[in-house]
């Protein structure tokens, strides 16, 4: 698959374009650096798209595809770059401080990462490409995909709420979520305010996330719903 380069457009040539000849240099250097500049994000996205598609030529074969499966590969391979790049824009999100507009902005996020992952899904069903394998690639799979399994479920565990529960009457007092859930210096301390026939129960309960992430993520697992588990 050739590379097609992208070039930006000749400053020398465009100066001697009938709507620019009547522009003092000054006026025709701001105009070139602004169509410049338009230019660069595309280029930039093209750069990444050509990457991923020589990737997509190692390791799959591409030999059966026709004419006009090509597009539905780069349509393939741009949904690939933004869900990539949703991603980040998710992780930021998630690190900063719980909000309203901040919560609806993850929604909307994870809405665009769902609907790409259903489109990546489908161009993968119509291509109906095939990895290729090689000798090597066979020898280390198995352990590869191992490896990868324990990476994603120690992602997955890390990005999972923790509940913390009243020890002293099972109450639920609070939902938590940590960027850093191991770290030993994340310490919780919350007073459980449930109405009592005397009062309030409060019990404090003092926790660290280490403690909770450790725990399966709770300081009480078996007080949580199957599902949370």
């Amino acid at each position: 698959m050739g590379n097609k380069r992208m070039v930006l457009p000749s400053k020398i040539k465009m100066r001697n374009l009938v709507q620019y000849r009547n522009l003092t240099d000054e006026e025709f250097d701001d105009k070139y650096g602004k169509i410049v500049l338009n230019v660069s994000p595309s280029m930039e996205f093209e750069k990444r798209i050509i990457k991923k598609l020589s990737e997509f030529e190692k390791d799959y074969d591409l030999n059966d595809l026709k004419i006009n499966d090509m597009d539905t590969l780069r349509a393939l391979v741009q949904a690939q770059i933004s869900l990539e790049d949703y991603e980040q824009v998710l992780y930021k999100e998630r690190s900063k401080e719980v909000s309203l507009d901040n919560i609806v902005m993850i929604d909307k996020i994870q809405k665009v990462m769902s609907d790409l992952r259903s489109d990546i899904s489908s161009f993968q069903n119509d291509l109906k490409i095939t990895r290729k394998f090689r000798k090597s690639d066979q020898e280390t799979s198995v352990i590869s995909f191992i490896e990868s399994l324990k990476a994603k479920a120690k992602k997955f565990q890390e990005s999972r709420n923790m509940w913390i529960f009243c020890s002293e009457c099972h109450m639920l007092i609070s939902t938590v979520w940590a960027l850093y859930p191991s770290e030993s210096k994340n310490k919780l301390r919350f007073v459980c305010n449930r109405p009592t026939e005397t009062g309030v129960c409060g019990h404090v309960e003092t926790v660290t996330t280490k403690e909770l992430f450790e725990n399966g993520g709770s300081n009480h697992p078996e007080l949580m719903a199957e599902g949370l588990k």
